[in-house]
């Protein structure tokens, strides 16, 4: 896998993303990228507190592991579920409304008025909600009645925008295209051999064409040495070239920002030279290896860094490369010297505002250890493709298109019994203006624990657990430990909440947050923490981008979701069991990545044009929904299909390269085909309508694993399996 792409992305703004609050224990904090999911401590007690109703209007950006606090201290602290909460801060659909001023803040604590606020409506003074001070509105408040307080944003909305303009920012430009104000720069890998090379040229290609076009360009390719293009010349490509083996010298980079050379080009005018030099890149020419060939990528990003920020630019000077095979004598001490560099390259374009994300693609191996810090530290993204053509194409427009900033800051108060919470986050957008988005919730206390657990949303605690325990599989032995920590959990929570059944010694999991035990089954034996992905690099590149991901693909990513074709180009939802895969179904499974699942039913001799036709029918509505459901993810997932011949004996025979991947799909699938019937039709009860041997003939045909069952899992755990929903 070669890294063959790194896109860098100077924000001039810092666009709010996704934080993940936990108060389990006390946790380190991920870093926060473009949609950063990480976790941070919430230490927070909860006393008794006034029940008071909710808001109706819940903004979607904020998911509460619960929707209501347990009243007495003896109960909230049962650690089991613990109190956290996914703040999506950007994902706020349809917009909040606007204010064109400067929030009302408490003078003592710095919390903001809110729809909860107790206001004086004849001196225009407010109560705050979070630490009961007094303060004035400067009169803004003043009102003849409490129902004319409701024309004021912040009094009747949980989530209110305050910007700050023109008025009082010299510096405010409007633009017309929230993308005209980014620049990108390629950093491009030139040691590719052919294949590689033409699908790479046909994604850049595409992907300059798809920029707006005052969107600022530069490109840079690095090998042994490093290229930095120069768009001074029309329809000509011309290169300064730089050393790769040592950092360049404030000298050379000098002579570069203040050399005459044009390195960064609107789209408008350097696209004729940049598809010039997309089309007149050749492959790799010597007989050397792929995994051997002289790469300097750390001086490349270097060197982009430099000409981005421009003449201030000022860097301590770090290794050119990497000894290409670890028997190098120096290797280990070259490796750890890499990293930390890369690390440090990350923080530095960070704090000025680039964005690097690492794009690799092929069958070479990266060294993700040393690769990954550069990303990360700059709150980048880290890919892995099997190769350059359409996926990597499409998240290499995705990346350039995308909102991503830093510099932003999320502030968080909460009252002592946690029975008011808010959220503010402080950014700036494209237009240069200053925006506070402030979301205020109220959550409602009870001492009923039956009540609370019914409160508990399923879906939201699966992914805040899988995040907070990802966080702790920093290698593939941890993440094996990790899978005992989730059997932890969950006997756990059975013994906390729940009873013993009678002359047992097993306890019932909840009934009510039956569906946490079955989303957690699948986290822990899939890719996250389990060894369905084949390389270690790759599960750690799939970690870190599980707790940089927004909650809906990190749901995806924890447990797949299942859907199965109908004639009429429908879809229905199933449980992710393999009880799904029949012999006349195509199957959708979204696991990030998505699969689709397609049988063919063979005669002794040949199939027929109408299964034919319809097996066609049915794949393209598959592609369809497949598509539909990642239209805005990124990275854009795979999206793989492959088809199963079946004949009359219901043997099951995988199609060439199909195999493994048809290996993996039924992998990702919980085996059902394992339970006793009475529970096969608690999940399916389609199946009520087989005959017995039609039955015995669709259990034949599955392919078995060592794994054990859903319920298998959870009797071991000596706990009783909840019933389906």
């Amino acid at each position: 896998m070669s890294p063959a792409c790194c896109c860098a992305f100077p924000n001039l703004s810092a666009t709010p993303q996704p934080v993940a609050l936990s108060s389990a224990s006390s946790l380190p904090t991920s870093s926060p990228p473009y949609f950063s999911n990480g976790t941070m401590e919430l230490q927070q007690q909860l006393p008794s507190a006034i029940e008071e109703p909710v808001h109706d209007g819940k903004p979607p950006c904020v998911l509460f592991l619960d929707h209501k606090v347990l009243k007495y201290k003896k109960q909230a602290n049962v650690p089991s579920l613990g109190f956290g909460v996914l703040v999506s801060p950007g994902e706020a659909s349809p917009g909040p409304p606007v204010v064109q001023r400067d929030p009302h803040r408490c003078h003592d604590c710095g919390a903001y008025s809110n729809l909860y606020s107790n206001i004086l409506i004849g001196s225009g003074q407010w109560h705050c909600v979070i630490c009961g001070n007094l303060n004035g509105s400067e009169g803004e408040y003043i009102a003849l009645s409490k129902e004319e307080l409701s024309n004021f944003p912040e009094l009747s909305s949980p989530l209110v925008d305050f910007i700050q303009t023109g008025n009082k920012r010299p510096s405010f430009v409007p633009v017309t295209d929230s993308r005209t104000s980014a620049l990108v720069v390629l950093v491009i890998d030139e040691c590719l051999d052919e294949p590689h090379l033409q699908h790479l040229q046909s994604s850049l290609h595409a992907f300059v064409d798809s920029l707006p076009p005052t969107t600022r360009i530069g490109i840079i390719s690095y090998g042994r040495t490093v290229s930095v293009y120069d768009f001074s010349e029309e329809s000509v490509a011309s290169a300064d070239v730089i050393p790769g083996g040592t950092s360049p010298s404030q000298e050379t980079l000098k002579a570069l920002v203040y050399g005459t050379g044009i390195y960064l080009s609107p789209v408008h005018a350097s696209k004729e030279v940049a598809h010039l030099l997309f089309s007149s890149s050749r492959p790799y020419k010597l007989n050397v290896p792929e995994a051997s060939r002289d790469r300097c990528l750390g001086t490349a990003v270097e060197v982009a860094l430099a000409i981005i920020q421009g003449p201030s630019a000022d860097f301590s000077r770090g290794p050119g490369s990497v000894p290409h095979s670890n028997s190098h004598p120096n290797y280990p001490h070259k490796e750890k010297s890499a990293l930390k560099w890369m690390e440090h390259l990350g923080c530095e374009a960070h704090q000025q505002n680039t964005v690097v994300d690492i794009l690799c693609a092929g069958t070479c191996p990266v060294r993700v250890p040393v690769l990954q810090p550069l990303a990360k530290a700059s709150r980048g993204a880290f890919v892995l493709h099997d190769d350059f053509s359409e996926a990597f194409g499409i998240n290499l427009q995705r990346a350039a298109a995308r909102a991503s900033g830093s510099h932003g800051l999320l502030e968080i108060c909460c009252s002592d019994d946690v029975l008011i919470t808010q959220f503010a986050i402080q950014y700036s957008n494209v237009y240069q203006a200053d925006i506070t988005r402030v979301i205020t919730i109220r959550l409602p206390t009870f001492d009923s624990v039956p009540e609370y657990l019914q409160s508990v949303e399923d879906e939201v605690a699966s992914v805040l657990i899988a995040k907070r325990t990802v966080l702790g599989a920093k290698s593939f032995s941890d993440a094996l430990d990790m899978r005992t920590t989730i059997d932890e959990r969950v006997k756990d929570i059975a013994l906390k909440f729940s009873s013993q059944v009678p002359k047992s010694k097993l306890h019932r999991f909840p009934k009510e947050i039956s569906l946490v035990p079955e989303l957690l089954f699948h986290f822990r034996r899939g890719p996250l923490l389990g060894n369905i992905v084949g390389h270690e690099d790759e599960r750690s590149v799939l970690r870190n981008l599980f707790l940089n991901a927004s909650f809906d693909l990190s749901l995806r990513m924890v447990a797949p979701r299942c859907l199965m074709h109908r004639e009429g180009g429908t879809f229905e939802e199933l449980p992710a069991y393999d009880l799904v895969m029949q012999s006349d179904t195509a199957v959708v499974l979204d696991h990030g990545d998505v699969f689709i699942w397609l049988v063919y039913k063979l005669n002794r001799l040949l199939a027929l044009a109408s299964d034919e036709a319809r097996s066609a029918a049915a794949l393209a509505a598959c592609r369809t929904l497949a598509e539909e459901l990642t239209e805005f993810r990124f990275p854009a997932p795979r999206i793989l299909a492959f088809k199963i011949f079946l004949s009359l004996l219901l043997t099951v025979h995988c199609c060439g390269e199909g195999s493994s991947q048809a290996r993996y799909f039924v992998s990702q699938l919980i085996p059902a085909h394992k339970y006793p019937p009475y529970e096969q039709e608690a999940r399916f009860p389609q199946l009520r309508t087989l005959a017995t041997e039609q039955r015995m003939k669709l259990k034949s045909s599955f392919i078995h694993f060592d794994d054990p069952s859903l319920c298998e899992w959870i009797r071991s755990l000596k706990v009783v399996p909840p019933e389906p929903i």
